[in-house]
């Protein structure tokens, strides 16, 4: 079986995170009907779009920038601290550059969302072309942008994203929200 190329690869992402952003919003409606979700907490629901590379040259490496940032243990480490997001039940997708590494595919799932409130994160990896041109596109084409957060120190994307009426995020600021292991409350310092 012949693997998809990069093209038809971001067309399937492209096609899940419409399929997310539309049943978002579809199970919000519901549970407003029901009674069992207030329209107050349909609203705090957000979709946060990180760019992954530059998150981590930004905040995570420091000195370490030069060596290796690309490199799978750096993008775990982002993925594990992202999963600590401590701001409720949002939905988070985390863009790489470049196709998705073969490791990826076949490696254990390292993200089990916290539970925070009664309510983690849900956290996507996605490896598409350009982080950069895949995240404008997800806010140009999203039917909430209001409830679309943009993490990015890049200038250009953050103004071309703004413009389409998103929230934009520093990486320090978004990073900030996500606590170390040691600051995880769902963590016990305690021996048994």
């Amino acid at each position: 079986m012949d693997r998809p190329g990069a093209a038809e690869l971001e067309a399937m992402i492209d096609a899940e995170f419409a399929r997310a952003d539309s049943d978002t919003a579809e199970t919000a409606e519901k549970q407003i009907s029901t009674g069992t979700l207030s329209i107050e907490s349909a609203a705090e629901t957000r979709v946060i779009l990180v760019d992954a590379f530059n998150v981590l040259h930004a905040v995570l490496l420091g000195r370490e920038r030069d060596h290796g940032w690309w490199r799978r243990e750096e993008r775990e480490r982002l993925l594990r601290r992202i999963s600590g997001w401590k701001n409720g039940p949002d939905e988070i997708w985390v863009a790489f550059d470049g196709a998705q590494p073969a490791w990826s595919v076949w490696a254990e799932p390292i993200l089990r969302p916290i539970t925070v409130a009664s309510r983690g994160p849900i956290v996507h990896s996605v490896y598409v072309e350009s982080a950069d041109d895949w995240i404008v596109r997800r806010a140009r084409r999203s039917a909430r942008p209001q409830q679309l957060i943009v993490v990015s120190a890049d200038r250009k994307v953050s103004g071309r994203a703004r413009s389409a009426g998103c929230e934009i995020w520093t990486p320090w600021a978004f990073i900030s929200q996500c606590p170390t292991l040691s600051e995880d409350p769902t963590q016990s310092t305690e021996s048994d």
